[in-house]
């Protein structure tokens, strides 16, 4: 999550950089009563303040997603598909690579909750995203590929998974030195369909 860290920019004021980190420490460290509680207090805070900057609406996006990301650590689909939902609106006003992360997170509670079609449009759609964006990582292409060869594992369509998966491990393996703990998911997922 250090990546998240880099959201926080200079026009967000110093209480709320605060409460921001706070929240992901607390979320790091799995106390996720804690970082719903702090998390809370600093959407509070962006409401009271009257002009919304680029900045206040990423790490407004960004406070929604890890809150989404704690309810799905906990199993509570209804209050992770309420703050999908609010980071997703958000996600649309800023650039793709938002909307994206947001996809993702809402095919990993359609996969959940047994929607393996909803989940694999919403993948196929960030996977689509990311290869058209002009500074796109690899890896997260080759995580769409990951996301959605385990939609088709999950369906029984294990070819389909096995070429999803030879995709993913193709770049991983171009992109990443041969210990990133990626390649051995992949590498793992490879062999639960084999031997499915």
């Amino acid at each position: 999550m250090d990546s998240q860290q880099s959201i926080i920019k200079s026009a967000i004021s110093q209480d709320l950089k605060l409460l921001y980190s706070k929240g992901l420490k607390y979320q790091e460290e799995n106390c996720n009563q804690q970082a719903l509680h702090i998390y809370d207090q600093a959407l509070n805070q962006i409401e009271s303040i009257n002009e919304t900057t680029q900045d206040i609406y990423e790490l407004k996006c960004q406070i929604f997603l890890n809150i989404c990301d704690i309810y799905i650590q906990l199993y509570d689909i209804t209050e992770a598909n309420k703050f999908i939902d609010e980071a997703l609106k958000i996600a649309h006003k800023l650039q793709q690579d938002k909307v994206t992360l947001c996809l993702d997170r809402r095919g990993e509670i359609k996969r959940l909750l047994g929607d393996y079609d909803g989940a694999l449009a919403d993948h196929e759609e960030s996977l689509q995203i990311k290869s058209k964006l002009p500074k796109n990582s690899r890896l997260d292409v080759s995580r769409s590929y990951d996301n959605i060869g385990n939609i088709y594992s999950h369906q029984a369509k294990y070819n389909d998974a096995v070429s999803m998966y030879e995709k993913s491990l193709k770049i991983q393996l171009s992109t990443c030195s041969g210990n990133h703990p990626d390649i051995a998911k992949t590498y793992n997922n490879l062999g639960l369909v084999c031997n499915a």
